[in-house]
């Protein structure tokens, strides 16, 4: 009987694990908007209100700014 129930514990535990790990891989999400300016914090304010994430403007390759915006996959 205690073998039977630390395997049933074991398993349990790792199934957590396993759940926690598929989760932490899909979990953000990113977006470029590109049509938002980046002065005066708009990037933040839009990200924020479109997705409650956080936006920063980022420059590019080209010198150019551009916002990305960071949020969570797992809608509730």
């Amino acid at each position: 009987m205690i073998k039977f129930t630390f395997l049933v514990v074991y398993i349990i535990l790792i199934l957590g694990l396993m759940v926690n790990e598929i989760q932490g891989e899909q979990g953000m999400c990113h977006k470029i908007l590109a049509d938002t300016d980046c002065g005066f914090g708009s990037c933040t304010a839009m990200c924020l209100q479109l997705w409650k994430g956080t936006g920063k403007c980022v420059t590019t390759n080209d010198g150019s700014l551009i916002c990305l915006c960071n949020f969570s996959c797992i809608i509730p």
